[in-house]
């Protein structure tokens, strides 16, 4: 059993996962239900979220080893700042914004905080580190996405004609074999660094792991409360 596969079962991540699946703004995204305004403050503040993230993966490539790693670290770097951001237009156009409003809109303190985070891990230059403060992101995205599908799936099969609805891209893209290949290899990627660990090492590791997964939460909290124009200007 590699590492990633290990601290995924851990109970206390597995906790964070069926926590992340009752939220109120993954179920308004299952059921369609989720309000539009909601949306908005998620796709803005994830893609600052994103700008940041794709700085988190370039300090990875600088300690990556060899070509192959270098090719997926770079990859990484594409994923967040082409295909995710690439879904998120499409969505940001429903609004009228597009990524470079965005720069100019303000950044919640929940999205920096978790963003001060992973990269505070950057000056140690230590990948499992670093990488392993990045990777609750994608596993947590993927893991989302695929029990949406699932849940989706069961209610097309019950409809004479599948009704699809507002969210459905969003689910798809993070349920994709695309994403899925990300994440296993993102694991590969984890499982190479974090081999003859002691104990102590790991248990550090996986309280990385639990630290971002918390920031995850604070997160979808963040999307989900309304944010008050007085805190946070018009453009919200």
């Amino acid at each position: 059993m590699g590492f990633s596969e290990k601290l995924v079962n851990d109970p206390r991540v597995q906790a964070y996962y069926k926590a992340y699946m009752a939220h109120p703004f993954i179920r308004g995204l299952a059921d369609g239900s989720l309000c539009r305004e909601k949306f908005k403050n998620y796709l803005v503040q994830d893609t600052h979220y994103l700008k940041d993230y794709g700085r988190v993966y370039a300090h990875a490539f600088l300690l990556g080893d060899g070509i192959r790693e270098l090719q997926f670290l770079h990859t990484c770097i594409g994923v967040v700042l082409a295909e995710e951001t690439n879904m998120h237009i499409r969505y940001l156009s429903d609004y009228g914004l597009d990524v470079y409003k965005i720069e100019s809109m303000p950044e919640h303190p929940v999205t920096r905080a978790y963003l001060d985070y992973m990269l505070s891990f950057a000056p140690a230059k230590d990948m499992k580190t670093l990488f392993m403060s990045a990777l609750p992101c994608t596993l947590t995205y993927e893991f989302i996405g695929k029990e949406l599908f699932k849940e989706r799936q069961a209610i097309w099969a019950s409809q004479a004609e599948p009704q699809r609805h507002y969210y459905d891209p969003w689910i798809e893209s993070y349920a994709g074999q695309s994403f899925e290949d990300f994440s296993k290899d993102s694991c590969d990627l984890i499982d190479r660094y974090c081999v003859n660990l002691t104990q102590e090492e790991e248990e550090s590791l996986i309280q990385i792991f639990l630290e971002a997964c918390k920031h995850e939460m604070h997160f979808w909290d963040m999307s989900f409360e309304t944010i008050k124009e007085s805190d946070h200007g018009n453009d919200l």
